[in-house]
């Protein structure tokens, strides 16, 4: 490491190469501070708590003391003190060949190198040491800078050198050390706020702590280096050797400010505290970071003090001290910093030892309101769903708000709240305990016990004294069954988006149903079709067993299942149903007609209308033997709004005879997966030829007769 340099050299030193390594002390003083560190060795770890150490290789302590007053724009006045020790194993920068250790440097650089260390050479180096640390100002000399500038010494700084003594260069047990003082003077600035920067370039004087002592009234306010600083606000250490960069260590100081105390009692209350209970007063104090404020307190009685704590808290039971209700307790909390400057919180609660009054009604879905008796012990009796009503009203002898808070297990944090008049208004019904769907149907078909609804009222003082009121409620039965009605079809349920159809076998489901409070056994169920009311075994029934409905026509019907339970609850449950056509293909042949212009021996067109009464498409066409026509173009089905539906089918074939033998109709539908044949029966009318005969010949009797009477009228 490096140790500053001097301005000048001993005129007694005489050797040439002496001359030439001062005159390169001085240069090296007299660059800047930062230039001059640019090239430090390696560093040692001290031991601040020991003079001497085998194995440490600096020790010692500094000291910075202000003077003087350091207000703003004056002069400011210090003195300096600086002892440091090192390590004989230890090289130093002002001789060649430091890491030789100091006594091999001594005996070649000073001396004759005879591997002894004489009483010349040790003294050349005490020059070369007190040359060196010759300094004028204190940021050169590795003390300080006051707001932005050096201090200059004021006279000479007095050095004392104990350099190594005489003997052989490779013993290891020796140290030499050095002394300095200084008074030292510089200049505020016109701030409130006072900046001290510590050198940190790796000198040997750096390298032990730096204690500083402020002016009376002034202390240590922040660092950004507070890592390295410990001590108290007006005297302080700086351990230079540990900070982690290479860089100045700024400190801000302040003149005195008192401390900042906060305080608070808790319970948190207006103005009172409870006789009988504990009430806990705390306080913080904030100051300089290396400050630690005490806490004083004392509790008093019309100017008595009966109670004194040195702590951060307290908890006191004033009838445990010996108050009464009405009685003032005055509570003071003093703050004490370094200076002797101090803060204080005052607090002066009535002591109450009286609970609150209160009074109040009830009213149960609107009925007429009763008095609340705090010792009642019957259950309030209240139908499910109904409304309940608390009007109450709260007084203290404080004349100071009463807290009136309504608990209970209605649901998990219920709580209903107000001030002195307060109107608590809810509705009870059956709780978790009940019935449910989201119960198994076995759960769900047993009988259960109403529920209980547990009530506290709290009218709570400013104090904290507390008065109660406890009740129960027992919710009665007024809720009807609950119905899920599950229709089936063919023995598959009907889903929402499903219907039936006429013909199916319809049946009726109740197994899931149930009551909040009575077994499923207790229900009385009936059953109203299109306003008449259905019939079954009730006897031999149970609610697991389906209900038949009768067959439906196709068209829409309502269903009405009607539950009762032990109480006289009731319910209707309206199901809606629309019946669709029958299912499948069902196929008839309505009209079989034969053209008028069809003749044996001649083509004849039979044209057919046919009809499907079931809901799903077919399609149909005509055969005759094993000829057939064209299918119909488009599909026939039966349905609500239009009805059965209808097909025409035309086949156009020879007539070879009267009889028509062998003329049938074939139908298909797809989506029943069915199919079909119907044999047609037409009939021929033979009296419709002879009749055109019979025409005929008289056209042509009549023709004849007129030419004749025509010829005869031209003859005559």
């Amino acid at each position: 490491m490096e140790i500053h340099r001097g301005e000048s050299v001993s005129s007694r030193i005489r050797n040439h190469r002496v001359a030439l390594i001062i005159l390169a002390s001085i240069i090296v003083f007299l660059t800047p501070l930062q230039e001059s560190t640019n090239n430090l060795g390696e560093k040692a770890t001290v031991n601040h708590n020991s003079d001497s150490e085998g194995n440490i290789p600096i020790w010692g302590q500094s000291f910075l003391n202000f003077t003087g007053s350091i207000s703003p724009n004056s002069q400011v006045n210090a003195t300096w003190f600086a002892e440091v020790t090192v390590s004989e194993s230890y090289g130093t920068d002002l001789l060649e060949n430091r890491t030789m250790g100091l006594l091999v440097q001594i005996d070649t650089e000073l001396g004759n190198s005879d591997g002894w260390i004489n009483t010349t050479e040790s003294q050349e180096f005490s020059e070369l040491v007190a040359s060196s640390r010759n300094w004028t100002d204190s940021a050169s000399g590795g003390c300080c800078s006051f707001d932005y500038n050096s201090m200059v010494v004021i006279g000479q700084t007095e050095i004392v050198v104990q350099p190594p003594e005489t003997g052989p260069v490779n013993r290891t047990d020796g140290n030499w050390s050095w002394t300095e003082s200084a008074i030292i003077s510089g200049a505020s600035d016109g701030r409130t706020l006072r900046l001290i920067d510590i050198p940190r370039a790796g000198a040997i004087v750096e390298e032990v702590p730096l204690e500083v002592r402020l002016p009376d009234d002034w202390e240590y306010r922040y660092s950004p280096m507070s890592e390295v600083i410990t001590g108290s606000p007006g005297l302080f250490t700086v351990d230079r050797s540990q900070a982690p960069v290479a860089y100045d260590i700024r400190i801000t100081i302040t003149e005195n400010i008192p401390p900042i105390i906060a305080a608070s009692r808790s319970p948190l209350t207006s103005s009172t505290i409870p006789l009988d209970k504990a009430t806990t007063f705390s306080a913080s104090c904030s100051d300089s970071p290396l400050d630690s404020p005490e806490i004083q307190w004392t509790l008093s009685s019309e100017g008595e003090v009966i109670f004194t704590h040195n702590n951060s808290w307290f908890e006191v039971v004033p009838v445990e001290i010996g108050f009464s209700h009405g009685e003032v307790m005055s509570v003071n909390a003093t703050c004490l910093d370094f200076h002797g400057v101090s803060a204080n919180w005052n607090d002066n609660p009535a002591v109450d030892g009286v609970i609150p009054m209160w009074e109040g009604t009830i009213s149960v879905g609107g009925s007429q309101a009763y008095s609340l008796d705090p010792a009642r012990l019957s259950p309030i009796m209240a139908p499910a769903g109904s409304t309940i009503r608390l009007d109450v009203n709260g007084s203290d002898d404080s004349s100071l708000p009463v807290l009136l808070e309504l608990y209970s297990n209605i649901s998990e944090g219920w709580r209903q709240s107000g001030l002195s008049e307060q109107i608590f208004e809810f509705t009870v019904n059956q709780g978790i305990g009940v019935n449910g769907a989201e119960m198994s149907i076995y759960e769900r078909h047993l009988a259960r016990n109403p529920t209980m609804i547990s009530l506290a009222l709290l009218a709570s003082d400013d104090a904290g004294n507390t008065a109660i009121g406890q009740w129960d409620i027992q919710v009665l039965d007024s809720n009807p069954p609950t119905i899920i009605p599950r229709l089936f079809s063919n023995g598959n349920e009907v889903e929402m988006d499903d219907d039936p159809h006429e013909d199916d076998e319809l049946s009726l489901n109740l197994s899931h149903s149930f009551d909040d409070l009575d077994a499923i056994a207790n229900l009385s169920w009936s059953i109203w079709i299109d306003g008449d009311e259905a019939s079954w075994d009730k006897k031999n029934w149970s609610v697991f067993d389906s209900i038949p409905i009768p067959q439906l026509m196709q068209g829409n019907h309502e269903i009405i299942v009607k539950a009762t339970d032990s109480k006289g609850n009731i319910r209707d449950e309206t199901i809606l149903l629309t019946v669709q056509p029958r299912s499948g293909a069902h196929i008839s042949v309505v009209e079989a007609t034969l053209s008028e212009a069809s003749k044996v021996g001649g083509t004849a067109i039979l044209t057919v209308i046919v009809q499907n009464d079931g809901s799903d498409s077919a399609f149909a066409r005509v055969c005759l033997s094993d000829i057939c026509g064209r299918w119909t173009d488009q599909p026939f089905e039966s349905s609500l709004e239009n009805g059965p539906g209808q097909g025409v089918v035309e086949f156009q074939f020879e007539m070879e005879n009267e009889s028509l033998d062998g003329l049938y109709l074939n139908w298909d539908s797809a989506s029943a997966g069915t199919h079909g044949v119907i044999p047609l029966e037409v009939e021929y009318n033979t009296e419709a030829d002879n009749q055109g005969l019979l025409v005929l010949l008289l056209a042509i009797v009549i023709f004849s007769v007129f030419l004749l009477i025509n010829k005869a009228r031209v003859e005559g």
